[in-house]
């Protein structure tokens, strides 16, 4: 099918000036771009001056699951998204034997919707999308933390020599399949025990393969810095490409350090991605001291957790009385943060849900509890699977990362619960706030930090530009484009978005969702070779 997309604004992913000018789309391609064409053609869409971009990459995403779900991928579609890098932060849902996926699901911090998991390594989870349906382009990493829980379980001990091995045969069979590169995430368990040898084994899979590592840092707080140059060295070491998610400082403490976390990203070529708000959330397990997690297995923890003794050893931690473990990185939050500004976002029970929306503090005094005893029961009750959203940092820092020209753009999706208003607003966010209303960079460059720079980083090959040659990957909006999403309505989509394409198929027209599934399954290797 041809079609013709008239009287544009043209912002081609390049990060060049705009142009007024004509967008031809033949089959999955776009076939020609100019200032006017003239061509027989099966439909003509008059855009009337409204802007055409590619479509949004978004290159940090835990909707692994989103493709087998009713809501799927609407409220990312509906805000200009047409490819989702998922598999990030070491977590992920493939490769995993199916003798093992139980007690994954239980405690999946990425969501674990009610659908059966018919895959156990890459390629049958890619034929488990592609069979279903893909309403988006999708690429997946190798999640490390996955590969460390199938050799080694929950246990804390290094890997031998053996293990690691055998970790390094798992990585490069994975990148083998087809995967986009390496994830780690190491605050989360078990990658957070996780020594050099065991990374370094990991990371040298992926420079074979000419492969990026992808890392949630060790910390993003007080020794953010230390964990940067952790990984750094490792990269340097291994020879491969680092790039560093989510990039924040968590603690008004820390936001002296932001200058030079910078000219270390600067110095050594690094790239990275961000998110436009100064709130996150992720799992409230995660807040626990390492030195805690390290001592006991998941069971065992939830009954320390219970007596007095481990209670108070954690009180006195959290107020940063007594220090867990010299030298152990660890982002004490509520010392950090507060508990006021940590709210719970999602629970597993349905008895829990009055907690939902509320912080810490607020549930601790309608309980007349200290708030350390609140979050210990609500874990305990909860089986570890609590979600949060935190408010970390101060917007001012959230747009100065913004404007440096090696960040990209990723949306952290998880979901469930009460959805972090990132998975319906990021990039219309950035458009509206940062782009309109703050002019912290040009459009063209807010664009290019978008599509094309999130393509090159990550050799999504002919994707990410408005160019002959190129997928029919398109965005198509007005000034009214915006984000609607917040704390207390997460679930309010973006509007103002008048079309979009996905590989020359039409996802949305006219600003209607429409049922189509045109995405592609992004391996490595078929992208570069079609």
């Amino acid at each position: 099918m041809r079609q013709l997309i008239k009287n544009a604004t043209v912002i081609d992913g390049s990060g060049c000036a705009a142009f007024g000018g004509d967008v031809l789309i033949d089959g999955q391609m776009i076939a020609e771009v100019a200032p006017t064409i003239s061509a027989a053609v099966d439909e003509v869409i008059d855009a009337k001056g409204a802007f055409v971009t590619p479509g949004f990459i978004d290159v940090h995403s835990h909707a692994d699951l989103a493709t087998f779900i009713p809501q799927g991928f609407k409220p990312k579609i509906l805000q200009g998204i047409t490819t989702e890098l998922v598999g990030l932060c070491g977590l992920g849902v493939a490769p995993l034997p199916k003798a093992l996926q139980r007690e994954v699901r239980d405690r999946l911090i990425i969501g674990n919707p009610p659908i059966d998991w018919t895959w156990d390594d890459y390629p049958s989870f890619g034929a488990a999308l592609e069979q279903r349906g893909l309403e988006v382009n999708l690429s997946a990493f190798v999640p490390h933390g996955l590969l460390r829980y199938q050799i080694c379980g929950n246990n804390s001990i290094p890997m031998n020599a053996e293990q690691r091995t055998r970790l390094a045969r798992l990585t490069d069979e994975t990148l083998a399949a087809g995967a986009r590169g390496v994830s780690m995430g190491l605050i989360y368990h078990p990658a957070l025990f996780s020594d050099k040898k065991e990374l370094l084994a990991v990371a040298k899979v992926a420079a074979q393969h000419r492969k990026p590592l992808v890392v949630h840092v060790r910390s993003e707080s007080d020794e953010i810095l230390e964990a940067v140059k952790e990984m750094i060295a490792l990269s340097q070491q291994a020879g491969c490409q680092l790039h560093i998610s989510h990039l924040k400082l968590i603690g008004r403490r820390n936001a002296i350090k932001l200058e030079p976390l910078l000219s270390l990203i600067d110095r050594y070529g690094l790239t990275f991605d961000q998110y436009p708000y100064h709130y996150g959330s992720t799992t409230l397990f995660s807040i626990l001291p390492p030195a805690l997690i390290r001592e006991y297995a998941p069971d065992a923890l939830m009954k320390a957790l219970q007596t007095q003794p481990i209670r108070k050893q954690v009180r006195d931690w959290f107020a940063e009385r007594i220090l867990p473990q010299a030298g152990e990185p660890w982002d004490n939050l509520p010392a950090l943060v507060g508990w006021e500004n940590i709210l719970i976002c999602e629970v597993e029970s349905q008895s829990a849900r009055r907690w939902l929306g509320r912080s810490i503090t607020e549930c601790a005094q309608r309980t007349d509890q200290h708030p350390v005893d609140f979050v210990l029961d609500l874990l305990i009750s909860e089986r570890g699977n609590v979600r949060m959203i935190d408010y970390f940092m101060d917007e001012a820092l959230v747009e100065r990362i913004f404007q440096h020209p090696r960040g990209m753009v990723g949306t952290d999706t998880i979901f469930g619960g009460r959805l972090h208003p990132r998975v319906s607003g990021t990039f219309p966010r950035i458009l509206n706030q940062f782009v309109r209303r703050q002019q912290l960079l040009p459009i063209e460059q807010a664009i290019r930090k978008m599509t094309n720079l999130s393509a090159e980083t990550f050799a999504l090959h002919r994707r990410g530009r408005i160019a002959p040659g190129y997928y029919a990957d398109i965005s198509v909006f007005g000034s009214e484009f915006t984000d609607h999403s917040t704390v207390e309505q997460p679930e309010a989509y973006a509007s103002g978005l008048h079309g979009l394409w996905i590989n020359g198929s039409r996802k949305v027209a006219e600003g209607k969702y429409m049922a189509t599934r045109s995405g592609q399954l992004l391996h490595h290797w078929t992208d570069k070779a079609s």
